[in-house]
């Protein structure tokens, strides 16, 4: 933190932006590689958003759905269209503000059904080491960050984390060879803690932290092995959901729905503070049974705010438009080609993987050390000085832009990260 405030420039304070492209109080302009916080899927003047959102400001301008039986009638409308857009059985919603609270929301959902079903031994979650689920006390929890726990703890004391299935770009020892055997770090989990304990299985798709796309293969095997057993599986698509990866959800194509959904930051397009958690008919069937007279016991006062629903309702409107999805997968295939045309020109980088525009640049020295998270920090400075904001990790530079940048946009962003490689090269060589 001291030295964040030693570094900090006002003059850097944003206060404009438009399309792709945000502007400073010192009238500098960047483009937006990081989409805000990976949530700016729209860019930042999509004017039929911006138009619902001020349509709806001037009707119904605030208002809540917990507790009371009068929700906003735009909260309902958007809940039917959004569980309408959501593969399979996934037709019930429950509206938050952030990542953070719908994850936090699913683990006690799970809970609470094992309760309300006669099945109160069943509190254990199970989380993948690498895998980020928030920042609140029983995400933190969940994210399987270690570091996160040391300074946070004490935490939750009914999560195990296993290792995670291997990518070809993984060299990590936290991660499991992905073949046949690849869900035995799970299976070993559940037989050490008791199938009858566990209460849910949660994971991202796409690993956010490393950009890292889980296979196919082995989340179905894993929604498999739980659905055998009675466990929860939990997807969280904060990040993955709402078009990022060319899809309205990663595992939509999946063999098995997941039991619950997290979806988050591009549902609004990061016009407003929107979050949501959906569930399969059959949860919402056995809690919504007379015979449980408690409601689930979460929530809070901006929950289904008016002017969020209306803004998720305009940004669904547009993502789920013919082609859209396409679009964006085809541009992230797009500046993975030019990254890999690149390379001879840009020093320290090893690859691109990811998926539609969740995309991960590979960082490595000569020897094929990936760089450090303070190597990588260096290159985020850098990049902000030649107009391009990105993301920070530990081996990779996180590349999230708008889902409607443009061809000749992903070529500057191209270049100018490439201009910031070679700068900190030189630097480096003396």
């Amino acid at each position: 933190m001291a030295n964040f405030m030693e570094d900090c420039d006002p003059g850097r304070f944003l206060v404009g932006g438009e399309g792709s492209y945000v502007a400073d109080r010192a009238g500098r302009r960047y483009l937006d590689g990081r989409a805000g916080m990976w949530n700016v899927t729209l860019g930042y003047s999509c004017e039929p958003v911006k138009d619902a959102m001020c349509r709806q400001l001037s009707e119904l301008p605030a208002g809540t759905i917990l507790r009371y039986d009068s929700p906003p009638d735009v909260t309902v409308r958007y809940a039917a269209a959004l569980a309408g857009a959501l593969p399979g059985p996934l037709n019930h919603i429950r509206f938050g503000n952030s990542g953070t609270q719908m994850t936090e929301a699913a683990i006690m959902l799970s809970r609470f059904y094992r309760r309300m079903t006669g099945e109160p031994g069943r509190s254990y979650a199970i989380a993948l080491m690498g895998g980020y689920h928030g920042s609140g006390p029983l995400a933190t929890a969940l994210s399987g960050e270690p570091v996160l726990h040391d300074y946070s703890s004490p935490l939750d004391g009914y999560v195990r984390h296993i290792v995670r299935p291997a990518h070809e770009a993984d060299a990590s020892p936290d991660a499991e060879p992905c073949d046949g055997s690849c869900v035995r770090p799970l299976l070993q989990a559940i037989d050490e803690i008791g199938a009858d304990r566990v209460t849910a299985v949660i994971l991202e798709p796409v690993l956010g932290s490393y950009v890292l796309p889980l296979p196919d293969h082995y989340l179905d095997r894993v929604a498999a092995e739980c659905r055998s057993r009675g466990i929860h599986l939990i997807a969280d698509e904060v990040t993955t959901g709402a078009g990022r990866v060319g899809a309205m959800t990663a595992t939509g194509r999946l063999q098995q729905t997941p039991d619950m959904v997290v979806l988050g930051k591009g549902l609004s397009a990061g016009y407003f503070p929107l979050a949501a958690l959906a569930v399969t008919e059959q949860i919402f069937a056995e809690l919504a049974d007379p015979a449980h007279w408690l409601g689930f016991p979460n929530g809070s006062t901006t929950d289904g705010h008016p002017i969020g629903m209306a803004a998720g309702l305009a940004v669904l409107d547009i993502i789920t438009a013919s082609g859209f999805f396409s679009g964006v997968t085809e541009t992230g295939e797009f500046v993975k080609d030019l990254i890999r045309e690149s390379l001879p020109v840009m020093p320290g980088v090893r690859g691109v993987r990811g998926e539609g525009l969740m995309l991960g640049v590979e960082l490595a020295d000569e020897e094929g050390t990936p760089w450090s998270g303070a190597d990588v920090d260096r290159l985020r400075a850098t990049c902000l000085d030649n107009g391009l904001l990105t993301s920070t990790s530990q081996g990779i530079m996180p590349l999230m832009p708008p889902l409607t940048i443009t061809r000749d946009e992903c070529v500057e962003l191209v270049e100018r990260l490439g201009r910031s490689l070679r700068y900190l090269y030189k630097r480096k060589q003396g």
